[in-house]
């Protein structure tokens, strides 16, 4: 059987044993629920010949939701000026319409659960994700390629309170569970749990490993090795790279309205070297902060597996040799949600005695309903800053920028900008215009 049939059966098997499981212990009825969102409007990327190219967009996100379950699908059409289908690579076939595969990346996400609960397993796309503390994996996308290319992840998060058993549970991560290449998983315990003493029962003991099985994959549509349009293909030539850690995690403060969590985690990057952080996160109603100190040996980085990895994946590991001496680093940050209108984020990082510059990751959006009829959300993800005027260049650089104007309840306008990469590592600009509904 194919690694790729097994990819889905996995899937469906967590999900499906997610919901035999809460029907077990629930009483209250589950509901079936519907949600449809229609867009129609205009999209720009670039094509092979490297010039932007202008399409029509027709979009229908169907949702599903019982109970808990949810699934979502992302059926999106876009034609050119002759009305056929994208063809980005100009092979005369439809990009994403060809293959079976295909028609399993339509799925934009199965899910039981919530993030947060004891139990929540989603199948699908998703912008960042973060294990345990950041030290090995912060803010790792499956989505940097898309539309060239689509990945349908894996992230499960289980905890032992669920089974009236506090003393373990894990977090998972899979990058595509139709091509299982990054793969990784914390399992943490609580070995005090039965003392109750407060704060020393809840003493968290980690143990991280993330994995790389094939860091020369083949994602380029254009690359003549590689066969369809939109997946992923597997490089033999490919080098493994794997990352282990150790974390210990002690929560001070825990009230409903405030908390305070302090850390150390520590990482190996197996044929490489090591290097850990201390820190501590406090939270007070409308904001939180976040402060780390960073201590990294020799041919070691912090956040080996973050942001803009899939661009840098084949070159890192060896990359590393330059770090040549022990550096010391820094990581500070907020969270906040002002007046009831706006969310806001900042952080800050930096590496001291390095040749790269820092890195800044900011954003803000409004709550519905703050502004109007109009709504507001922008990201900006900046590394290696080395002056001023890095701050306004597209290398190294991950942008969003969004502007909606409700027209009625269930109609909306939406003018959006992304400035992400193509799957040969250049940078690649994204606009969309269009209508969208809900009903």
């Amino acid at each position: 059987m194919s690694k790729k049939v097994y990819g889905v059966l996995i899937a469906l098997l967590l999900v499906s044993g997610a919901v035999f499981g809460a029907s077990e212990e629930s009483e209250e009825q589950p509901k079936f629920g519907f949600n449809m969102n229609f867009a129609l409007g205009l999209s720009s990327y670039k094509e092979s010949g490297g010039a932007q190219k202008a399409f029509q967009k027709f979009s229908f996100f169907p949702e599903f939701t019982y109970g808990k379950l949810g699934a979502g699908l992302d059926l999106t059409f876009e034609f050119d000026g002759d009305f056929r289908l994208r063809d980005l690579d100009n092979d005369g076939k439809a990009d994403g319409w060809s293959t079976f595969t295909d028609y399993l990346y339509k799925i934009y996400y199965i899910r039981y659960g919530y993030p947060g609960e004891p139990l929540y397993v989603k199948a699908g796309s998703f912008d960042s994700y973060t294990l345990g503390h950041g030290l090995i994996m912060d803010g790792f996308s499956n989505t940097l390629f898309y539309p060239q290319v689509h990945q349908l992840g894996l992230n499960l998060h289980l905890d032992g309170a669920l089974f009236d058993f506090p003393y373990i549970g894990m977090e998972t991560i899979v990058d595509d569970l139709l091509d299982w290449d990054i793969i990784g998983a914390r399992i943490y315990a609580r070995p005090l749990a039965d003392l109750g003493v407060p704060v020393i029962r809840d003493l968290k003991i980690g143990a991280t490993f993330v994995t790389d099985s094939d860091t020369a994959e083949v994602n380029d549509p254009l690359d003549p090795s590689h066969e369809g349009y939109g997946a992923p293909m597997d490089n033999p030539g490919s080098e493994k790279v794997t990352e282990i850690g150790a974390d210990v995690e002690l929560p001070i403060i825990e009230r409903p309205d405030m908390k305070l969590i302090t850390y150390a985690d520590w990482a190996v990057i197996l044929g490489k070297g090591t290097g850990g952080l201390v820190g501590s996160t406090f939270s007070y109603e409308w904001f939180s902060v976040i402060g780390q100190l960073r201590l990294l040996g020799p041919q070691f980085v912090v956040n080996y597996f973050g942001p803009f990895y899939e661009v840098e994946r084949e070159a890192k590991y060896q990359g590393l040799d330059a770090n040549t001496g022990f550096t010391v680093g820094y990581l500070v940050g907020t969270r906040m949600a002002l007046f009831e209108a706006v969310n806001f984020y900042f952080f800050w990082s930096e590496v001291f005695d390095v040749s790269y510059g820092p890195e800044i990751k900011t954003g803000v959006a409004t709550i519905e309903g703050a502004l109007g009829k109009f709504d507001l959300s922008a990201g900006y993800l900046k590394k290696n800053i080395g002056s001023f005027s890095d701050l306004f260049s597209g290398e190294d650089t991950l942008l969003e920028f969004a502007l909606g104007y409700r027209i009625s309840n269930s109609a909306k306008i939406r003018l959006a900008y992304q400035r992400t990469f193509d799957p040969s590592g250049d940078v690649q600009d994204k606009t969309f215009v269009e209508t969208r509904f809900s009903f």
